[in-house]
C-alpha cells in the first residue's frame, strides 16, 4: 500500500496525526541556566508549528544532574510546568501537536553543567570520548528512583498540556547505556544478559505509560527513540537493537524513532554491508513490532527525500536541519516547492533562530548576495580565452628549506611544462607535490587543483609559482583559478588483498615494525593516508637517546652534569615509586663510584641504563590540574631503556650512519646520550628503513586511509581502507595489524578535549607535527575496544616558529647554548629546563612570544641551516640580524641599554659556570662575537603522551585489561611510557624500539 505524506495517521493510543511529518528534536541550547523555558525557545517553536503533524521538543532532563549540553531544558520540578505549558500552547496555536522528549544523560552528563556532580550510569565505565569522567554506578534504589523520575516527568508533561512524550533511548544517553554491553557491566537484574539489559528501558516505558493512565491522559502519545548501533567494543549491534525493539513492542508504544544521520543509513559497524538498516528492520521485526509505526530521520531536505523514506518502509518522517532553513517546511513541500539548503547570513531574525543555535549552525550560513556576486565573477572569468606570450619563465616556489627554482613553458594558449628544482628541499616531505601537481595543472590547464594532503604549503607554493609565471607571460592567473577542477575518476572498485601483517603508518615506528616482520620472512603491507611517507619522524631533530658508556666515556663531562648526578644522589628515596627503587639504588651506587673516580682526576661522561630509566621516569612524572600524579609504566620504561641501544645497532645495520664524533643532547633530554644521524632531521631513518622494506618486497600503499579494523572471533584479522580515488581496500591478514599512525598533536580540538595538564591551550596554537598526526590510530583502536592511557598530557615544544609551528627555522642550537629573552629584553627561565617548564614560562610572557639570542659562533652549531637560508629568513623576518646588540634590541622594539645588560649578565654567568638568576647548569657559548641574531619563538604542540594501552610486547590492551589478539601498537599512538612529559631523544628511542618489538611480537605471539 502506497503511503502519502499528507494523509492522517492513527496511533495505538487513539491520537491522530494530521500527516506523516514531524519536526525532529534538535538541541537549540536556549533554556535558562536552571533549565526553564525562555521567550527565545517559545518564539523558535511557535514559528515552526502549523502544517507539521507534530513537533518533538528537544531533550528535556528528568533530573537536575542529567544535563548533557549547555542551555538544556528541564522537566525535573513542578516549578517548570508553567514555562513548559507556554511552550506547548505556542506549538498548539498553529495546529501542530507537541511531544516532549524525556532523557537523562547518564555518563554523558558534563559535571560542569551539573554543579560538579560526578555522572551516574549503569556501571563505572567511562565513555570513549574526550575528558569523559568515570561515572558512579547506580545502586538498585537509584535505578528504581530514576524509573520513577521518568514517570514524574510524564505527569508534568501532561499537566503542561503536551500531547505526548518521546523516551530518549538513543545518542548514548542513560537508557542506551543500560542496554549497551560497553557501559553496562552489572550482574543484577538490570544487567548481565541481553534480556536483563533490556529491563531498564522496558521499566521506563511501562512507568511512562502508567503515569499517562494514572493522570487520565487520553490519546496520550508515547514514543521511543533508539540508536541502531554502537562503534564501541563490546557494543550494541543491530541484532541487539532488534531484540530490544521486539521486546519493547510487547508494551505497544505509539511509535519507534530511529536516530541516524540519514534515512538511508547503513551499518556503521560493518561498513562493507550496503543494505539500509530500514530494510534489515523490516525483515527482522516481529508481528507485534510490525504494527508499531517506525519514524525515519536524517538527510530529509526535500519532498522527494521524505517520499523516498516512506517508500523504503518508514511510516513517519522526522525532519531536522531543513526546519532550521525553512520554518514552514511542510507548507512549502506540500506546494512542491524546493527548500533552500543554506541560511542567509542576514536571516536570523526572519527565521526566529535563537542566538546559541545560530552560533553552532555556522556551517549552514552563507551570504547569498556575495555568493551570487562571486558566481557572476566566476562565470565571466570562465568564458575568457587565455593568450600567453610564448616562452620559458623562471619563477620560485617557496619550499620548507629554500626557494625552489621553477621553469614554466608556455605556448600561445597552453601551459606546456612545469619543472621544479627540488634539490634543496628535504626529501620525502613534499616530493609528491613536485611530481603530481604540475601534471594536474597541465592536464587540466587550470590552477583550481586540489592540494595534496601532507604537502599543503608546498602545493600552494607551486600553484603560486605558476600563477606568477602566468603573469610574466602576460595573462591573468585568475582565469585559470576560475576554471573547473579536473574531473576526478572516482572508483567503486573493491581491492581484496591478503598478507601476513598490515602496518598502519609509515613513520619510524611503522617502518621499524614492517622491517622486523620482513626480517622474519613474512609479508607486510603498509598503509599511509598521505602521499608522502615519513610521518613525524622525517621532521625530527634526529637524535636517539641510548646509553652507550664505552662510547660516551671518550667525551669529557661538564660541571653541570656532575651537579645533576649529585642532585640524584641526594634525591629522597621516599619520593621514588616502589617499582623504580631497585634501579634507583643501583644508580646511586654507580654515581657514587663515578664521583669517586672523578676525584682521582678522571674526567669522562657518565651514563648507564639505570640513569636513562630513572631520568625517563622522573622526567615524565607530572601532576595534572587536580593534583593526580602520573608516572611512566615501569615495565614499559624498562623495556625501552633495556633495548634502545640494540635499536641503534639495528638501525646501523639497516644503513643509518650515526655521527660518532660528538655525543649531543636533544632539547629537554636531561643528558648527553643523543645518537645523531649524519643527514639533517629524520631523513636518514626514513630513507634507510623504507629502502629496506621495498628491497625486501614490502608493499607501501600511500594515499590509503585505514577506516576500520576487521575483528572476527575476538581477533583482528584485517583492515578496511579507502584510496584517494574512493576505491575500497580490504586486506586480510594471517597474523594481524600493527597501528603506528602517530599521536594527535595536529588535532587541536582533540588535545583541548582531553587536556588535564595545561591551564590554557589556545585555539590557534600551532604544531610541529605532520598534519597527518590527528589521532586516527587511536580512534581505530577504540572502535575495537582498546583502552586508553595518559590522554590528558600533551607536550609543547617551546622553541617553535610563531607563524608555522616549524622547528627548523631560524638558528636553533642545543639547550646549553640557549639564551631566551622576552619582549622586554629580560631572561625569564632556565633555558636548560624541561620542555613543559619552558613552555609554561613562555606562555606567561606577552603574546607567548620570546627570542633566542645568539652570536656569529652559533652558525657552527646550528641545526639544519645554510647561509642562503639565513639570508632568506632575515628578509622574511623569521630571523633578525644586527652588528651590535643595541641595534638588535631596536629591531626587536626593546630598550637597548636594558637588553645589553641582560646579555652581559648572562655572559658573566658563563664565565663563572653558574647562573645566579635561574640556576642554569650548562653553558657552551657566550654572546660576544658580531653579528648577533634573534630568532622569534612560541610554544607549539609537539608530542602527545597518551594513547592506546599496550604491554611490553606492544600488544594492545582492551578496556577489560585483556590483550586484543592480533593488534599491536608502537610509537606515539601508544601511551603509558612517557607519562606527563617525554624527554628529548626518547621519541625516536621509543618508535624504533617498540616498532621493532611490535614487528617481532606479532609473529612470535601468533
Amino acid at each position: 500500500m502506497t503511503k502519502s505524506l499528507f494523509e492522517k495517521v492513527k496511533l495505538a493510543s487513539g491520537a491522530e496525526l494530521d500527516n506523516r511529518i514531524t519536526m525532529a528534536p534538535m538541541t537549540i541550547q536556549s533554556a535558562y541556566f536552571d533549565g526553564s523555558v525562555t521567550a527565545e525557545m517559545i518564539d523558535y517553536y511557535k514559528h515552526r508549528s502549523g502544517k507539521v503533524g507534530a513537533i518533538i521538543v528537544e531533550s528535556c532532563f528528568v533530573m537536575d544532574n542529567g544535563r548533557g549540553f549547555p542551555g538544556a531544558i528541564g522537566i525535573d520540578t513542578d516549578e517548570k510546568i508553567p514555562g513548559l505549558k507556554r511552550l506547548a500552547d505556542a506549538i498548539h496555536e498553529n495546529g501542530s501537536k507537541a511531544i516532549l522528549q524525556l532523557y537523562h544523560a547518564g555518563r554523558m552528563a558534563d559535571p560542569k553543567l551539573n554543579g560538579g556532580a560526578t555522572p551516574i550510569s549503569a556501571s563505572p565505565v567511562a565513555a570513549l570520548r574526550p575528558n569523559a569522567a568515570v561515572p558512579r554506578e547506580m545502586t538498585a534504589l537509584q535505578v528504581e528512583d530514576m524509573i520513577h523520575q521518568f514517570g514524574e516527568a510524564t505527569r508534568r508533561a501532561i499537566e503542561a498540556g503536551y500531547d505526548g512524550v518521546e523516551i530518549h533511548g538513543a545518542n548514548t544517553y542513560l537508557l542506551q547505556q543500560f542496554f549497551s554491553p560497553h557501559s553496562n557491566r552489572r550482574t543484577d537484574e538490570w544487567g548481565g544478559s541481553r534480556q536483563k539489559r533490556t529491563n531498564f528501558p522496558m521499566a521506563v516505558l511501562k512507568e511512562v505509560q502508567k503515569a499517562a493512565k494514572d493522570n487520565g491522559a487520553e490519546n496520550f502519545i508515547i514514543g521511543y527513540r533508539f540508536s541502531p548501533e554502537e562503534l564501541e567494543e563490546p557494543g550494541i549491534r543491530f541484532d541487539d537493537t532488534m531484540y530490544l525493539l521486539n521486546t519493547l513492542a510487547e508494551a505497544h508504544p505509539d511509535y519507534f524513532h530511529i536516530s541516524a544521520n540519514s534515512y538511508k543509513r547503513t551499518s556503521i559497524v560493518d561498513t562493507a554491508d550496503k543494505e539500509p538498516l530500514i530494510s534489515k528492520y523490516l525483515k527482522l521485526q516481529s508481528d507485534t513490532l510490525a504494527d508499531i509505526p517506525i519514524m525515519g530521520v536524517g538527510s530529509i531536505g526535500q519532498r522527494e527525500d521524505a517520499e523516498e523514506a516512506l517508500e523504503l518502509g518508514y511510516d513517519l518522517v522526522s525532519v531536522g536541519k531543513a526546519y532550521l532553513v525553512e520554518p514552514h517546511w511542510a507548507e512549502k513541500i506540500e506546494k512542491n516547492e524546493k527548500v533552500e539548503d543554506f541560511v542567509d547570513i542576514h536571516d536570523q531574525r526572519l527565521l526566529h533562530i535563537p542566538s546559541p543555535l545560530w552560533k553552532v549552525m555556522d556551517f549552514m550560513i552563507v551570504d547569498k548576495e556575495e555568493e551570487q556576486r562571486k558566481y557572476e565573477r566566476l562565470k565571466a572569468l570562465q568564458n575568457k580565452k587565455v593568450k600567453y606570450n610564448p616562452g620559458t619563465y623562471e619563477v620560485f616556489a617557496q619550499g620548507h628549506n629554500a626557494n625552489l627554482p621553477m621553469k614554466v613553458v608556455f605556448s600561445e594558449d597552453e601551459i606546456v611544462s612545469i619543472e621544479v628544482d627540488d634539490s634543496n628541499e628535504s626529501e620525502g616531505i613534499a616530493n609528491p607535490a613536485f611530481e603530481r601537481l604540475p601534471n594536474e595543472i597541465i592536464n587540466g590547464q587550470t590552477l583550481n587543483v586540489d592540494v595534496i594532503s601532507g604537502a599543503t604549503v608546498t602545493c600552494e607554493a607551486v600553484i603560486e609559482g605558476v600563477a606568477e609565471a602566468i603573469k610574466q607571460a602576460g595573462e591573468n592567473p585568475d582565469i585559470l583559478r576560475a576554471r573547473p577542477k579536473p574531473v576526478v575518476e572516482w572508483s567503486d572498485e573493491t581491492i581484496e588483498e591478503t598478507t601476513d601483517v598490515v602496518v598502519i603508518g609509515t613513520g619510524g615506528a611503522g617502518l621499524s615494525a614492517a622491517a622486523s616482520v620482513l626480517e622474519q620472512g613474512k609479508e607486510v603491507i603498509m598503509l599511509e593516508k598521505f602521499a608522502a611517507i615519513g610521518g613525524n619522524t622525517i621532521r625530527t631533530g634526529g637524535q636517539v637517546n641510548a646509553p652507550e658508556p664505552s662510547w660516551q666515556n671518550t667525551f669529557p663531562s661538564l660541571h653541570g652534569e656532575q651537579e645533576t648526578l649529585e642532585a640524584l644522589m641526594n634525591h629522597d628515596e621516599n619520593d621514588i615509586e616502589e617499582e623504580y627503587l631497585e634501579d634507583f639504588r643501583t644508580l646511586k651506587q654507580q654515581i657514587k663510584e663515578y664521583l669517586e673516580t672523578q676525584k682521582e682526576g678522571q674526567d669522562y661522561l657518565f651514563d648507564s641504563i639505570e640513569l636513562h630509566r630513572i631520568q625517563t621516569y622522573l622526567g615524565g612524572r607530572r601532576a595534572d590540574r587536580n593534583g593526580k600524579v602520573i608516572t611512566g609504566q615501569y615495565d614499559l620504561v624498562k623495556t625501552l631503556t633495556d633495548n634502545v641501544l640494540e635499536s641503534v645497532k639495528w638501525l646501523t645495520e639497516k644503513g643509518v650512519h650515526f655521527d660518532r664524533t660528538i655525543v649531543d643532547m636533544p632539547v629537554g633530554a636531561l643528558w648527553r646520550r643523543g645518537h645523531k644521524p649524519m643527514k639533517a632531521q629524520g631523513l636518514e631513518f626514513i630513507e634507510s628503513l623504507s629502502d629496506y622494506v621495498r628491497k625486501n618486497h614490502g608493499q607501501i600503499m600511500t594515499e590509503t586511509t585505514a577506516d576500520r579494523l576487521i575483528k572476527e572471533d575476538g581477533k583482528i584479522v584485517g583492515v578496511e581502507a579507502t584510496k584517494h580515488n574512493g576505491a575500497k581496500v580490504r586486506i586480510h591478514t594471517c597474523y594481524g595489524v600493527v597501528i603506528a599512525a602517530g599521536g594527535f598533536g595536529a588535532n587541536t580540538q582533540m588535545i583541548q578535549q582531553y587536556n588535564t595538564y595545561w591551564d590554557n591551550i589556545p585555539d590557534d596554537i600551532k604544531t610541529t607535527n605532520s598534519p597527518a598526526i590527528t589521532g586516527d590510530g587511536i580512534k581505530l583502536g577504540v572502535q575495537v575496544g582498546a583502552d586508553l592511557v595518559g590522554m590528558g598530557f600533551s607536550q609543547m615544544m617551546p622553541i617553535s616558529d610563531p607563524k608555522t609551528g616549524a622547528l627548523f627555522t631560524g638558528l636553533i642550537v642545543t639547550p646549553s647554548n640557549f639564551v631566551f629573552v622576552n619582549k622586554d629584553g629580560d631572561r625569564f627561565v632556565n633555558e636548560f629546563e624541561s620542555r613543559d617548564v619552558l613552555s609554561k614560562a613562555a606562555l606567561d610572557q606577552k603574546d607567548g612570544l620570546f627570542y633566542i639570542i645568539a652570536d656569529e659562533n652559533i652558525k657552527e652549531l646550528a641545526m639544519n641551516t645554510s647561509q642562503e637560508k639565513i639570508d632568506k629568513e632575515i628578509e622574511e623576518k623569521v630571523l633578525y640580524k644586527a652588528d651590535t646588540l643595541e641595534d638588535l634590541a631596536r629591531q626587536l622594539n626593546m630598550d637597548p641599554d636594558h637588553f645589553v645588560k641582560t646579555i652581559e649578565r648572562y655572559n658573566d654567568f658563563v664565565d663563572k659556570g653558574h647562573d645566579d638568576d635561574f640556576s642554569k647548569n650548562a653553558f657552551d657559548l657566550k654572546i660576544e662575537r658580531a653579528p648577533f641574531y634573534a630568532t622569534p619563538r612560541k610554544p607549539a604542540v609537539h608530542h602527545t603522551m597518551g594513547g592506546l594501552k599496550i604491554d611490553t610486547t606492544a600488544q594492545v590492551i582492551d578496556i577489560d585489561n585483556n590483550p586484543i589478539k592480533g593488534l599491536y601498537a608502537a610509537g606515539e599512538v601508544a601511551g603509558g611510557i612517557h607519562a606527563g612529559n617525554r624527554l628529548g631523544g626518547n621519541a625516536l628511542a621509543d618508535i624504533f624500539t617498540y616498532g621493532r618489538i611490535a614487528g617481532q611480537s606479532i609473529i612470535k605471539n601468533h
